[in-house]
């Protein structure tokens, strides 16, 4: 079984990630610092649960995800917005990525997902902007009955963040940047972020059964940072993560077409 501690000391991880940084230092090393275990654990569990499957990955830059699933050896076919935008890194790690927007009724009423096992969503939930509602129903009208949707996505609970929304009066990201990362990097940034309870309710209402829910903490280091001002802050978060999962910094859910 292939595990996430195994995969955080394995050389070619190590190297494919360093790959992917080398393309955008700047960018793709901040995104890496954050999500580079995130990522692996997704591999980690993807490989142990269903070995052998055929991957389809909605979302693919800076395709953190599919270099350490190619060291992994699973198989992985992206969907992404502008794949222009990373053509050096696809050509280099000779991915398989077609240009689609899965918001765009007409591109994903098109997508042939009957060869795919696992449909991926991994931190994409929260940038959907136009209509979930259908874009939820036409993925469990696609998916194979015997298809998974893995799916992971911020906890609205995350007990740093939500500490944080008590102390400014806000209720999530900035509303300015997050919208304005449409024109400056090509997709939206987070339009809102959901806790388990209303993220089940619709997925039932959408078509999917809830095989299990997964809460997480993959970046502990978040938890730390700030001056002497933040200690009690962050001494308080650490503690409530510590406490209950319901304060953990993600959520993953596995779903089934409910038919």
């Amino acid at each position: 079984m292939i595990t996430a501690a195994a995969l955080d000391r394995d050389a070619g991880v190590a190297r494919a990630i360093a790959r992917v940084e080398g393309f955008n230092p700047a960018s793709n090393g901040a995104y890496i610092r954050y999500h580079r275990q995130r990522c692996i654990d997704d591999v980690a569990q993807l490989a142990s649960a269903f070995p052998g499957a055929r991957i389809l990955n909605v979302g693919g830059r800076p395709y953190l995800f599919e270099a350490i699933a190619q060291v992994a050896g699973l198989t992985v076919d992206t969907l992404d917005i502008a794949p222009d935008r990373d053509a050096a890194t696809i050509a280099d790690l000779g991915l398989s990525v077609r240009c689609v927007d899965i918001e765009h009724a007409a591109q994903r009423q098109v997508l042939d997902l009957s060869p795919y096992d696992v449909v991926c969503m991994a931190e994409i939930f929260e940038h959907l902007r136009i209509d979930l509602v259908g874009t939820f129903r036409d993925l469990a009208g696609a998916m194979r009955p015997d298809a998974v949707l893995y799916l992971t996505t911020p906890n609205f609970y995350y007990a740093p963040n939500f500490l944080k929304m008590l102390a400014t009066g806000r209720s999530g990201p900035h509303l300015v940047s997050e919208w304005n990362k449409l024109a400056g990097v090509g997709h939206m940034g987070h339009v809102r972020e959901y806790a388990a309870g209303e993220l089940a309710e619709f997925f039932r209402f959408t078509g999917f059964a809830v095989d299990r829910l997964i809460r997480r903490t993959t970046n502990p280091q978040a938890l730390l940072g700030g001056g002497i001002k933040q200690v009690p802050g962050r001494l308080l978060a650490r503690g409530m993560t510590g406490l209950s999962d319901r304060f953990a910094q993600e959520l993953v859910f596995i779903l089934r077409p409910a038919r």
